[in-house]
Protein backbone atom coordinates (compact mmCIF):
# COMPACT_ATOMS: atom_id res chain seq x y z
CA UNK A 1 0.00 0.00 0.00
CA UNK A 2 0.78 3.33 -0.84
CA UNK A 3 1.77 6.43 1.42
CA UNK A 4 -1.18 8.18 -0.34
CA UNK A 5 -3.68 4.96 0.02
CA UNK A 6 -2.18 5.06 4.19
CA UNK A 7 -3.51 8.45 4.46
CA UNK A 8 -7.08 7.95 3.16
CA UNK A 9 -7.14 4.27 5.51
CA UNK A 10 -6.09 6.19 8.44
CA UNK A 11 -8.69 8.99 7.51
CA UNK A 12 -11.39 6.66 7.05
CA UNK A 13 -11.00 4.41 9.60
CA UNK A 14 -11.25 7.71 11.95
CA UNK A 15 -14.74 7.71 10.74
CA UNK A 16 -16.31 4.41 10.30
CA UNK A 17 -13.72 1.42 9.96
CA UNK A 18 -14.31 -0.75 7.62
CA UNK A 19 -12.97 -4.63 6.62
CA UNK A 20 -9.57 -4.94 4.75
CA UNK A 21 -11.51 -6.02 1.47
CA UNK A 22 -13.75 -3.18 1.80
CA UNK A 23 -10.81 -0.30 1.78
CA UNK A 24 -9.43 -2.30 -1.21
CA UNK A 25 -12.44 -1.77 -3.39
CA UNK A 26 -12.65 1.54 -2.15
CA UNK A 27 -8.90 2.36 -3.07
CA UNK A 28 -9.26 0.57 -6.31
CA UNK A 29 -11.78 3.62 -7.52
CA UNK A 30 -8.76 6.41 -6.65
CA UNK A 31 -6.02 7.28 -9.22
CA UNK A 32 -2.67 8.85 -8.00
CA UNK A 33 -1.46 11.68 -9.60
CA UNK A 34 1.48 14.48 -8.71
CA UNK A 35 0.48 17.92 -8.79
CA UNK A 36 3.34 20.49 -10.16
CA UNK A 37 3.70 23.75 -8.75
CA UNK A 38 0.72 25.55 -10.64
CA UNK A 39 -1.46 23.19 -12.14
CA UNK A 40 -5.03 23.40 -11.86
CA UNK A 41 -7.16 19.81 -11.48
CA UNK A 42 -10.30 22.08 -11.20
CA UNK A 43 -10.80 25.04 -13.47
CA UNK A 44 -13.19 27.87 -13.16
CA UNK A 45 -16.26 28.04 -15.13
CA UNK A 46 -15.68 24.22 -16.40
CA UNK A 47 -17.70 21.39 -14.88
CA UNK A 48 -15.89 18.83 -12.37
CA UNK A 49 -17.37 15.60 -11.24
CA UNK A 50 -13.46 15.31 -9.14
CA UNK A 51 -13.04 14.65 -5.81
CA UNK A 52 -9.24 15.05 -4.56
CA UNK A 53 -7.50 14.19 -1.71
CA UNK A 54 -4.31 16.21 -0.98
CA UNK A 55 -1.55 13.89 0.43
CA UNK A 56 1.23 15.74 -0.26
CA UNK A 57 1.93 19.53 -0.69
CA UNK A 58 -0.70 22.40 -0.24
CA UNK A 59 -3.60 23.26 -3.23
CA UNK A 60 -5.26 26.72 -2.88
CA UNK A 61 -9.53 26.88 -3.70
CA UNK A 62 -10.15 30.48 -5.13
CA UNK A 63 -12.99 31.74 -7.13
CA UNK A 64 -13.43 34.52 -9.11
CA UNK A 65 -15.28 37.68 -8.95
CA UNK A 66 -14.46 40.97 -11.50
CA UNK A 67 -11.59 39.41 -12.66
CA UNK A 68 -9.99 38.84 -9.43
CA UNK A 69 -8.67 36.29 -7.33
CA UNK A 70 -10.53 35.56 -4.20
CA UNK A 71 -8.95 32.84 -1.98
CA UNK A 72 -11.58 30.59 -0.29
CA UNK A 73 -9.17 28.11 1.17
CA UNK A 74 -6.03 26.56 1.59
CA UNK A 75 -5.91 22.56 1.80
CA UNK A 76 -3.00 21.08 3.08
CA UNK A 77 -2.38 17.30 3.72
CA UNK A 78 -5.46 14.58 4.76
CA UNK A 79 -7.98 17.18 3.06
CA UNK A 80 -10.53 16.84 0.73
CA UNK A 81 -11.45 19.48 -2.29
CA UNK A 82 -14.65 19.36 -4.55
CA UNK A 83 -16.98 21.97 -5.68
CA UNK A 84 -20.55 20.39 -5.00
CA UNK A 85 -22.25 22.29 -7.19
CA UNK A 86 -20.22 21.13 -10.12
CA UNK A 87 -19.64 17.58 -8.55
CA UNK A 88 -23.31 16.77 -7.68
CA UNK A 89 -25.48 18.72 -10.79
CA UNK A 90 -22.57 19.45 -13.11
CA UNK A 91 -23.12 23.01 -13.62
CA UNK A 92 -19.95 24.91 -14.31
CA UNK A 93 -17.05 25.00 -11.28
CA UNK A 94 -17.51 28.07 -8.81
CA UNK A 95 -13.82 27.76 -7.84
CA UNK A 96 -10.49 27.15 -9.11
CA UNK A 97 -8.07 24.53 -7.20
CA UNK A 98 -4.19 25.30 -8.12
CA UNK A 99 -1.24 23.63 -6.42
CA UNK A 100 0.77 25.96 -4.37
CA UNK A 101 3.61 23.55 -4.58
CA UNK A 102 4.93 20.42 -5.78
CA UNK A 103 1.89 18.08 -4.18
CA UNK A 104 0.32 14.64 -4.78
CA UNK A 105 -3.30 14.07 -4.94
CA UNK A 106 -5.53 10.55 -4.62
CA UNK A 107 -8.86 11.52 -7.09
CA UNK A 108 -11.42 9.94 -8.13
CA UNK A 109 -15.12 10.52 -9.92
CA UNK A 110 -18.79 11.47 -8.70
CA UNK A 111 -19.54 8.17 -10.91
CA UNK A 112 -17.05 5.95 -9.55
CA UNK A 113 -18.10 7.20 -5.69
CA UNK A 114 -21.49 6.30 -5.77
CA UNK A 115 -21.28 2.93 -6.98
CA UNK A 116 -19.11 2.54 -3.91
CA UNK A 117 -21.43 3.97 -2.23
CA UNK A 118 -23.72 1.08 -3.08
CA UNK A 119 -21.77 -1.32 -2.61
CA UNK A 120 -20.04 -0.25 1.40
CA UNK A 121 -22.75 1.38 3.53
CA UNK A 122 -20.82 2.39 5.79
CA UNK A 123 -17.95 4.79 3.27
CA UNK A 124 -22.12 6.71 3.37
CA UNK A 125 -21.06 7.70 6.81
CA UNK A 126 -17.34 8.97 5.79
CA UNK A 127 -18.59 10.85 3.31
CA UNK A 128 -21.42 12.47 5.52
CA UNK A 129 -19.01 13.32 8.17
CA UNK A 130 -16.32 14.79 5.47
CA UNK A 131 -18.80 16.92 3.92
CA UNK A 132 -20.25 18.30 7.13
CA UNK A 133 -16.80 18.91 8.04
CA UNK A 134 -16.03 20.97 5.49
CA UNK A 135 -19.01 22.87 6.09
CA UNK A 136 -17.90 23.46 9.66
CA UNK A 137 -14.93 24.78 8.07
CA UNK A 138 -16.90 27.28 5.86
CA UNK A 139 -18.85 28.35 8.77
CA UNK A 140 -15.50 28.58 11.17
CA UNK A 141 -13.91 30.98 8.55
CA UNK A 142 -16.87 32.84 7.86
CA UNK A 143 -16.98 33.63 11.75
CA UNK A 144 -13.04 34.36 11.81
CA UNK A 145 -13.76 36.94 9.16
CA UNK A 146 -16.15 38.69 11.74
CA UNK A 147 -13.18 38.60 14.33
CA UNK A 148 -12.01 42.38 14.96
CA UNK A 149 -9.02 43.21 14.51
CA UNK A 150 -7.27 41.40 11.96
CA UNK A 151 -4.26 40.95 13.94
CA UNK A 152 -7.01 38.34 16.42
CA UNK A 153 -8.40 37.03 13.10
CA UNK A 154 -4.71 36.06 12.01
CA UNK A 155 -3.44 34.60 15.36
CA UNK A 156 -6.79 32.47 15.70
CA UNK A 157 -6.01 31.35 11.77
CA UNK A 158 -2.55 30.26 12.84
CA UNK A 159 -3.30 28.12 15.60
CA UNK A 160 -6.10 27.00 13.90
CA UNK A 161 -3.98 25.47 10.72
CA UNK A 162 -0.36 26.47 10.99
CA UNK A 163 0.45 24.92 7.41
CA UNK A 164 -1.33 27.99 5.85
CA UNK A 165 1.90 30.22 7.28
CA UNK A 166 4.69 27.70 5.48
CA UNK A 167 6.81 30.51 3.08
CA UNK A 168 5.09 28.89 0.00
CA UNK A 169 1.76 30.69 1.11
CA UNK A 170 1.91 34.05 -0.62
CA UNK A 171 1.19 36.78 1.52
CA UNK A 172 -1.66 37.62 -0.97
CA UNK A 173 -3.21 34.66 -0.41
CA UNK A 174 -3.26 34.76 3.47
CA UNK A 175 -4.76 38.37 2.73
CA UNK A 176 -7.47 37.22 0.68
CA UNK A 177 -8.40 34.63 3.15
CA UNK A 178 -8.70 36.77 6.02
CA UNK A 179 -10.10 38.99 3.94
CA UNK A 180 -7.80 42.08 3.98
CA UNK A 181 -5.28 43.93 1.65
CA UNK A 182 -1.52 42.31 1.66
CA UNK A 183 -0.09 45.46 2.22
CA UNK A 184 -2.32 45.49 5.68
CA UNK A 185 -1.52 42.21 6.53
CA UNK A 186 2.40 43.01 5.69
CA UNK A 187 1.88 46.37 8.51
CA UNK A 188 0.43 44.03 10.78
CA UNK A 189 3.25 41.53 10.65
CA UNK A 190 5.88 44.34 10.67
CA UNK A 191 4.06 45.85 13.89
CA UNK A 192 4.70 42.01 15.37
CA UNK A 193 8.51 41.90 14.45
Amino acid sequence: MTFSQNLLKDLVNTIAPITKNEFKHLVSIFSEKPLPKGSKPIIFGESSNLVLFVTKGLLREYTINNNEEHTLWITGVGEAILDPGSFMVGEPSKIEVEALVNSHILYTTRQQLETILVEIPSINAVTHVLYQKNLQDFREHMLLLKIWPTQKREEILFEKKPHLFRKEVKLKHIASLLNVHPNSLSRIRNQRI
